[in-house]
């Protein structure tokens, strides 16, 4: 691993960590920061696929009547990094309240700033 990679890792961990820590402060202009306008996510609940950041924005709106949000409501255990100078690839489990579900995020590097570009939860079956 370069020094280079370490960097790019370490700049998309800090958009991921703030990213979660938005969640919990159910901070809405928090969470839409550091996304792509064409967003795509995958959800483990409806609606399952959203395209674009509004259709994202509504996923986090229904999560909020649902969620009160606080320490415990959406924590990341086991965040794993790849990253080059462009793209980046992150996989964590993510823990909503007493809930696990994997996370799989994608992110590109648009004008020096990581975006993220896609992201996928699903179910954990802990067998």
């Amino acid at each position: 691993m370069t020094v280079k990679s370490n960097v790019n890792e370490e700049q998309v961990r800090t958009v991921i960590e703030s990213w979660a820590k938005a969640v919990r402060d159910c901070n809405m202009d928090g969470i839409l920061a550091n996304h792509t306008s064409d967003i795509l996510m995958y959800d483990v609940v409806a609606p399952f696929q959203s395209e674009g950041i509004a259709a994202y924005r509504k996923t986090w709106e229904l999560f909020f009547k649902y969620s009160p949000g606080g320490e415990g409501s959406f924590n990341l255990t086991d965040l794993k990094i790849t990253a080059s100078d462009t793209v980046a690839f992150a996989h964590a489990t993510l823990k909503v309240f007493e809930e696990k579900v994997r996370l799989t995020l994608g992110l590109i590097k648009a004008n020096g700033q990581w975006l993220i570009a896609h992201e996928h939860h699903s179910g954990l079956d802990e067998q």
